[in-house]
C-alpha cells in the first residue's frame, strides 16, 4: 500500500503547485460593478454587429457589421471609472474591425481597419489604432496610430490632428487581452455558489393559465446590508414561458436568475411588467442564448454565443460572442453602480493588509519529487491480499487571474 499512498501524496503535491483560482475576488467584484454599469455590450470573442448599440461597446476579438451607431444615447466622450483604471470611449476593439460603426465618442483598436470598411465619427470623436487602417475613417477629432501611414482620413473637421509612428501602448492604452472576460466569468460561477448556499426559489416549468413572472424574496445571509433574491431555473424551463412577465424585485437590491443548461429553444418575449434594472440573468453554463422576442436586465452568458434575431435586448450583455441583428438599448437600464457590493469574495490579503501567502512552487515541487522517491523506494516483499486502492479525490480549478487594467485614453 506505501508506493500508492506515496504516489497519491506526491500527486497531491505536485497538484498543490498549480495555484488554483481564487474565485471572485474584491477587485474583480469592483470591476464587474462598473462594467455592468458603463457598458452595453462585452463579447469576448467576435461581434457581428446588425444593428445600434445605445452603450459602450467592447470587443475582445472581431468586430464585424454594417455601419450602425454606437454610444449614441447620452455616453459620447470617455468614461474614467476608478474601479476600471482606464479610460474607455465608446468603442473598444481588440482585434480586428470590417464592415465598419458609427462611434459617438473615442474608438481604440488593437488590430486593423480592413479594406473596405468605414469608421464614421461624424466630429464626435477620435482614432487610435495600433495596426494599419486599410479602410476610411470618416470624422475623426483625431487619428493616433502606430503605423506610419493613418490610411484613408475624410471629412476631418477644423483643428484634427494625425499623430504617426506613436508607441502601441499610447496608442492602445489598455491590456494586450480582454481584461474584463476572468471577473465577469468569476462572476457568473460565485452566483451560481451563492444561489446554492441560500434559500433560492426556483422559477419551474411554465403551467398553462398560471402564473407568468416570479416575485423575488430576500435571500438568508448577511450580505454587507445588501438585499439580494436568488433565483434558479433551467434554460428549457425559461423558453416554454409564454407571455412571461418578468421578476418582481420586490425592493430588493439585485436579484440573481441562475439559469443553468442547454435548450435548442429561443427564449420568449419578456413584456417589463417590473423594472428589470437590478436583475442579472446568470446564464450559468449555457453555450448558445438566443432571443425570441425582447428582454430586459442584465445578460451574463461568459460561455454562450449569444443572438437576438427577433426582438431587442434592453441591458448589458456580455456574451462569448454575438450576432446582433435587432438593437441593445442602453437608456436607464444598465446596472446600477455598486448593487454587486454586497456579495461574497474571496480575499487576496490578510487582515493586516498584506497578501495571502502562497507556498513556494519550489518547495512543493521538491516534496513532490521527494513523494516520488519514496514511491519507487523497495519495500520488503510481503504477501498481497488482493487489495486495490485508489488516491483520494483532489478537486482542482485551473488557474486565472484577472489582466491588469492601466493607462488611459484622453485627448
Amino acid at each position: 500500500m506505501r508506493p500508492i499512498l506515496s504516489l497519491c501524496f506526491a500527486a497531491a503535491l505536485l497538484g498543490l503547485a498549480v495555484p488554483a483560482r481564487a474565485g471572485l475576488t474584491a477587485a474583480e467584484l469592483a470591476q464587474d460593478n462598473a462594467v455592468l454599469n458603463e457598458f452595453n455590450a462585452v463579447v469576448f470573442g467576435n461581434d457581428q454587429m446588425g444593428n445600434e448599440d445605445e452603450g459602450r461597446v467592447a470587443v475582445g476579438g472581431n468586430l464585424a457589421g454594417g455601419s450602425h451607431n454606437i454610444c449614441f444615447n447620452g455616453c459620447s466622450g470617455s468614461t474614467t471609472d476608478s474601479a476600471l483604471g482606464g479610460t474607455y470611449g465608446a468603442l473598444t476593439v481588440w482585434g480586428n474591425v470590417s464592415g465598419g460603426a458609427n462611434p459617438i465618442g473615442n474608438a481604440a483598436i488593437q488590430g486593423s481597419i480592413e479594406a473596405g470598411a468605414t469608421l464614421n465619427f461624424n466630429g464626435n470623436g477620435g482614432l487610435g489604432i495600433v495596426g494599419s487602417n486599410g479602410g476610411t475613417v470618416q470624422g475623426a477629432t483625431f487619428v493616433d496610430t502606430s503605423q506610419s501611414s493613418a490610411g484613408t482620413v475624410q471629412n476631418a473637421p477644423s483643428g484634427a490632428t494625425t499623430g504617426l509612428n506613436m508607441p502601441a501602448g499610447v496608442v492602445f492604452p489598455y491590456a494586450s487581452a480582454m481584461p474584463f472576460a476572468a471577473p465577469l466569468t468569476d462572476l457568473a460561477t460565485s452566483l451560481q455558489a451563492d444561489a446554492a448556499a441560500t434559500n433560492a426559489q426556483t422559477l419551474g416549468a411554465y403551467v398553462q393559465n398560471g402564473p407568468t413572472g416570479i416575485t423575488a424574496a430576500a435571500a438568508n445571509g448577511n450580505y454587507n446590508g445588501m438585499h439580494y433574491g436568488f433565483i434558479t431555473t433551467t434554460m428549457a424551463d425559461l423558453a416554454g414561458y409564454q407571455n412571461f412577465s418578468g421578476v418582481n424585485t420586490n425592493g430588493l437590491d439585485a436579484v440573481f436568475v441562475i439559469v443553468t443548461g442547454q435548450s435548442t429553444s429561443a427564449l420568449p418575449n419578456l413584456n417589463p411588467t417590473y423594472n428589470e434594472t437590478n436583475v442579472v440573468w446568470d446564464f450559468v453554463d449555457a453555450t448558445t442564448v438566443g432571443f425570441a422576442g425582447g428582454w430586459y436586465g442584465q445578460i451574463l452568458a461568459p460561455y454562450a454565443s449569444v443572438s437576438n434575431p427577433s426582438g431587442n435586448l434592453t441591458g448589458a450583455v456580455v456574451a462569448a460572442a454575438l450576432t446582433q441583428s435587432n438593437e441593445l438599448h442602453q437608456q436607464n437600464y444598465l446596472f446600477p453602480g455598486n448593487d454587486l457590493s454586497g456579495l461574497p469574495v474571496t480575499p487576496t490579503t490578510q487582515g493586516d493588509g498584506t497578501p495571502v501567502p502562497e507556498p513556494p512552487a519550489g518547495a512543493l515541487l521538491a516534496a513532490g519529487l521527494a513523494g516520488l522517491a519514496l514511491a519507487r523506494a523497495p519495500l520488503p516483499r510481503r504477501r498481497r491480499r488482493g487489495r486495490t486502492a485508489a488516491c483520494p479525490p483532489n478537486p482542482s480549478a485551473s488557474a486565472s487571474l484577472a489582466p491588469a487594467i492601466s493607462g488611459a485614453f484622453t485627448r
